[in-house]
C-alpha cells in the first residue's frame, strides 16, 4: 500500500492503483450558495410570478391592461383635437388674411397714386389678362382677380377686350379696370366727389347725379337691395325692418374718385367699405357699450344733426344717453329732437310741395328710443361721440339742450332750467 501526502493537505488513500481525493471543504454541511459557486444570474422572479397567477390575479391584471389602454386612447383622442383645432385655425386665419388682402386689392386700397401701360393683344384670355395687369402694377392680388373676372366676365364679355395700349391708373379698382379695358381705349373722365358729414341717402343721391356718375333712382335703389349684406358692417341689418334707407348711415362722409357713368355697385360699394375700413377699429369699444353698431350709428347720426360743433356732441350725446338710462324717473320717454321730425328730409322746408316722400316714421317725438335707423351719414367724431358721453360734472344729469341761433349751447337737468335756456337762446318770450 502506498501512503501519499495530499496536496490539499489531507491524507490519500487508496487500494491498488485506485485513488479518492476529497476535499474537506466538499464534506461541509448546510445550505449551498449556488450562485456563488456556480456564477449564474439570478431567475427573475416577475417571470417565475407571472406563470402562477391566479385566476383574481390575471383579472385584476387584464382590467389594470384595459385601464390603461383606455387613458391612453383618451390621450391620443386629446392631442388629435388639439392638432385639429390648430388646423382650423390656421386655415380660418389664412382665409381671412387672403379675403382681406383680396378685398383691399379690389378696391385699391393701399396702392400707390399714378399710371401704368398695359398692351392688350387680341382675344386676350382671362389668364393672360391677368398676367398683364399684374406684371403693370395695375393689381396686387392676381389670383383675385383672376377669380373675379372668372365670376364676373362670360364667354361674350370676353370678347369685349379691345387689344391697344392703355392707360391704368394705379389706384383703380376691378371693376374699374376691365370697365377701361372694354371701352375700346376711350378715355373715361374722373370725377371728384365730397359729401359732408351728415348729408342724406337723398343728398347724396342728388349729388351723385349732379357730377354724371349715377343716376338719383338707381342709387336709392341700390341702398334698399340685399347687394352689400356681405360686408361685416352690413350684414347685421341685413334683415332690418322699419329703415326708410337700409344703408342710411353708412355711407361714409369723405372725399371719392369716381368715373362718369361709373358702376352703381362700385359707386355704393366705395363708400360703404370705407365706411367699413374707418370704423373698424371701434368694434371692441361698440361691443362693450352694451349697444349695437346700428344702435351707435343711428345715435351718432342724432347727435351730428343736433350738435352745433365738434366739442357739442359729447354734451348731446350725455342728454340722448340719460334720456334713455334714466329719463322714466322724471317722465321722460322720448328722445324729442326735432332733427327726426322730417325725416327723410332733414327740415320742414326741404319736403317738396308735391310728390312727398312720406315722412315722420322716424320723429322722437312720436317715438320711444331710438328711431328705426340713422337719420343722416355721420362722421367719426360723431360716432366717438355716441360711445363716449360727457359723464363728468353736471353733464351726469343732462336731460335738456337747446342752442341759439349762433350756436351757442345750453343745458338742463330739469324741466324748469331748460324753460329759462330756452329764453337765454332767444327761442322762446
Amino acid at each position: 500500500m502506498n501512503h501519499e501526502q495530499n496536496p490539499r493537505g489531507g491524507e490519500s488513500r487508496g487500494t491498488g492503483n485506485f485513488k479518492l481525493n476529497i476535499d474537506e471543504r466538499d464534506l461541509a454541511t448546510g445550505s449551498i450558495d449556488v450562485q456563488e459557486r456556480r456564477g449564474q444570474p439570478p431567475r427573475p422572479e416577475y417571470s417565475a410570478n407571472k406563470a402562477f397567477l391566479t385566476d383574481k390575479e390575471r383579472r385584476q391584471e387584464e382590467k389594470a391592461h384595459k385601464k390603461r389602454d383606455r387613458l391612453k386612447a383618451r390621450k391620443n383622442r386629446r392631442v388629435f383635437s388639439l392638432v385639429w383645432l390648430c388646423m382650423v385655425l390656421l386655415v380660418s386665419f389664412t382665409l381671412a388674411s387672403y379675403l382681406i388682402t383680396g378685398s383691399n386689392d379690389f378696391f385699391a386700397v393701399g396702392r400707390s397714386e399714378g399710371t401704368t401701360e398695359v398692351t392688350i393683344p387680341e382675344n386676350v384670355t382671362i389668364d393672360e389678362l391677368t398676367q398683364i395687369v399684374y406684371d403693370a402694377g395695375a393689381i396686387k392680388e392676381p389670383e383675385f382677380f383672376q377669380l373675379f373676372c372668372n365670376v364676373t366676365v362670360d364667354e361674350e364679355e370676353l370678347g369685349w377686350f379691345q387689344p391697344g395700349v392703355y392707360q391704368l391708373e394705379t389706384n383703380m379698382d376691378y371693376q374699374d379696370i376691365i370697365s377701361t379695358l372694354q371701352g375700346g381705349n376711350e378715355t373715361r373722365e374722373v370725377v371728384t366727389v365730397t359729401f359732408p358729414e351728415g348729408m342724406t341717402v337723398l343728398q347724396v343721391a342728388a349729388l351723385l347725379e349732379e357730377n354724371e356718375v349715377c343716376s338719383q333712382e338707381d342709387f336709392l335703389t341700390a341702398v334698399n337691395s340685399s347687394d352689400f349684406d356681405g360686408y361685416d358692417a352690413i350684414a347685421p341689418i341685413a334683415g332690418a325692418t322699419g329703415k326708410y334707407y337700409k344703408l342710411e348711415g353708412y355711407l361714409f362722409p369723405d372725399t371719392y374718385d369716381f368715373y362718369k357713368g361709373e358702376e352703381i355697385d362700385s359707386v355704393v360699394g366705395k363708400l360703404v367699405y370705407n365706411f367699413q375700413n374707418r370704423t373698424a377699429d371701434l368694434e371692441e369699444r361698440i361691443a362693450a357699450s352694451g349697444m349695437t353698431l346700428d344702435q351707435i350709428v343711428t345715435m351718432a347720426s342724432i347727435i351730428q344733426r343736433e350738435a352745433a360743433n365738434t366739442q357739442d356732441m359729447a354734451n348731446v350725446s350725455a342728454v340722448l344717453h340719460n334720456r334713455l338710462d334714466f329719463g322714466g324717473e322724471y317722465g321722460i320717454y322720448r328722445l324729442e329732437c326735432d332733427s327726426t321730425i322730417y325725416y327723410p328730409y332733414q327740415r320742414a322746408e326741404d319736403v317738396p310741395e308735391t310728390g312727398a316722400l312720406s315722412y315722420g316714421n322716424y320723429d322722437t317725438y312720436e317715438v320711444q328710443g331710438l328711431p328705426a335707423g340713422a337719420i343722416c351719414n355721420p362722421g367719426l367724431d360723431a360716432i366717438e361721440a355716441a360711445l363716449n358721453p360727457n359723464t363728468e360734472g353736471d353733464a351726469a344729469n343732462y336731460l335738456y339742450f337747446c342752442h341759439a341761433a349762433d350756436g351757442t349751447a345750453y343745458y338742463a337737468t330739469n324741466a324748469d332750467d331748460h324753460a329759462y335756456n330756452l329764453q337765454l337762446a332767444g327761442l322762446t318770450e
